[in-house]
């Protein structure tokens, strides 16, 4: 069915997660669980797409009967936004969680205004509720600090340090007065 249905194609809207959901009108009588396969309800189990598509457990591709309904989850998203090169969202794919040090990895790592001491780590629990912990990124890059697990739909925070933007605004400023004033003599 999935072959049917076009593949797996990653689209813009997001990737295939880790697992594919079969709903059945009725139940699923004597069908015997293999590993990879759960039943999360009498109507419906879930399979490891991983399995599925990768291994050969044949059984794993039970056969789907009119109205069964087929879904694939949705790769969960880890966010990484600020004083980063390459901001963005960046899929999990098949895995259920990124580190800071990967993420930071995938947005190629940290620009020169990054307030690493600052950094927070912003969650939303099921229920819709937003914790924010702070984050030394500083204190992980030179391990001297643990590295901190980031979830589907976490963000994580890397704000602008002023003290280090004023501090190169003013170096670029003198710079700049100093090459006028030295062109200037020169003539």
């Amino acid at each position: 069915m999935l072959s049917l249905a076009g593949g797996l194609l990653k689209r813009t809207n997001g990737a295939a997660g880790r697992t594919v959901y079969i709903t059945r009108k009725g139940d699923f009588g004597d069908l015997e669980m293999a590993p990879g396969m759960h039943q999360t309800a009498a109507n419906q189990i879930e399979i490891d797409l991983k399995r599925l598509l990768y291994s050969r457990h044949v059984e794993l591709n039970i056969q789907i009967k009119p109205f069964d309904v087929v879904s694939v989850s949705k790769a969960g998203v880890v966010y990484v936004a600020g004083e980063v090169k390459k901001p963005g969202g960046f899929l999990l794919d098949d895995r259920d969680a990124f580190t800071v040090l990967e993420a930071l990895a995938l947005a190629e790592g940290l620009t020169a205004n990054a307030a690493k001491k600052s950094a927070r780590v912003i969650h939303r629990s099921d229920n819709g509720s937003l914790s924010d912990t702070q984050v030394d990124v500083g204190k992980i890059l030179n391990g001297k600090a643990d590295d901190v697990v980031l979830a589907a739909n976490d963000v994580l925070f890397i704000p602008n340090s002023r003290v280090k933007y004023v501090g190169k605004r003013s170096a670029e400023s003198v710079v700049g007065t100093l090459s006028g004033l030295i062109i200037f003599r020169g003539l």
